[in-house]
């Protein structure tokens, strides 16, 4: 019974924060399921599962409108060979772009990795946090700004290869589809569905200390706890997120970056991280926060 008046009054702060037409939880949710559900088989780089995923992201950039923005239309395929398990694989980044209204030349990369581990033992590892939830805000947030367009452009970013070493991520700051120097932030969403001390954290405001007064903002008026760190210098090198995600590559290039991603929970890289515990109430103000973190940035 608590939980569930938790639950409510959450979801009732959760509707007094956002706008309405803006962040669909049901959306969210279907998002979810699907990249998360057994068929797909964990997503793992250049398997069929792999390729489904992207197909049902790519339907949503088309269905939705988004100008393509990759090498070959919303794809940038790129190849690569990993030591472990001494295998080449061929992955592709999906990217998508709203252009700006007043100064398109600046982008901000909205960003989050689709591929997840695959299956091991037998058991299939579904990833519906990680990072399932990532793209799910990712589509949600493309849909909403292709209606309501920013001054700056958009590109929206599904990485592949992630798991792998963050290769999709490396690929496209090593071979951009727009000019690096245009690039003038990373927001990067990777495990966001789920807390129980319903906490988000942002990392990357340390890194970049003028991005943190806007985010503070946000943070007082947001109905769950945004929270800043694990980044360095505080945190022992195990605690430091700065390279943990996709974002990682964007911040040796220079370009800053802000993380969006929860702690580790008893679910992470298990066959268990599935669609029925990602907490939808929480996962919908989580996204809603970032949507107004771009709608900050996304303008002089």
């Amino acid at each position: 019974m608590k939980y569930l008046i938790a639950s409510f009054l959450l979801l009732m702060s959760v509707g007094a924060f956002a706008q309405a037409n803006t962040i669909v939880a049901d959306s969210l949710m279907a998002h979810v399921r699907f990249l998360s559900s057994d068929a797909l088989k964990g997503r793992a780089t250049d398997s069929e599962g792999n390729a489904a995923a992207a197909a049902y992201i790519l339907q949503r950039f088309e269905n939705y409108g988004l100008m393509p923005a990759g090498k070959e239309g919303y794809r940038q395929p790129f190849q690569f060979y990993s030591r472990f398990p001494q295998k080449t694989y061929s992955a592709t980044n999906l990217l998508a772009m709203v252009k700006g209204t007043k100064a398109p030349d600046s982008v901000i990369v909205i960003s989050a990795h689709y591929d997840h581990v695959g299956e091991r033992g037998g058991e299939v590892y579904n990833g519906a946090d990680d990072n399932a939830s990532g793209v799910g805000a990712l589509l949600e947030l493309a849909r909403y700004f292709q209606a309501n367009p920013t001054p700056y452009s958009l590109l929206f970013a599904a990485w592949d290869a992630e798991e792998v070493g963050l290769r999709g991520a490396s690929h496209f700051v090593d071979e951009p589809t727009v000019p690096l120097e245009h690039i003038i932030l990373n927001i990067n969403m990777d495990m966001i569905g789920r807390n129980a001390k319903e906490q988000i954290y942002i990392c990357g405001a340390g890194h970049y200390p003028e991005l943190r007064a806007p985010l503070d903002r946000i943070a007082q008026k947001a109905p769950i706890q945004v929270r800043f760190g694990h980044e360095a210098p505080t945190p022992t090198r195990s605690d430091d997120w700065t390279y943990a995600s996709d974002h990682g590559e964007f911040h040796k290039k220079g370009i800053p970056f802000l993380y969006f991603g929860v702690e580790d929970h008893e679910d992470y890289h298990q066959p268990t991280d599935d669609a029925d515990r990602i907490i939808p109430v929480f996962y919908t103000a989580v996204s809603e926060v970032i949507r107004q973190a771009i709608l900050h940035f996304a303008k002089p």
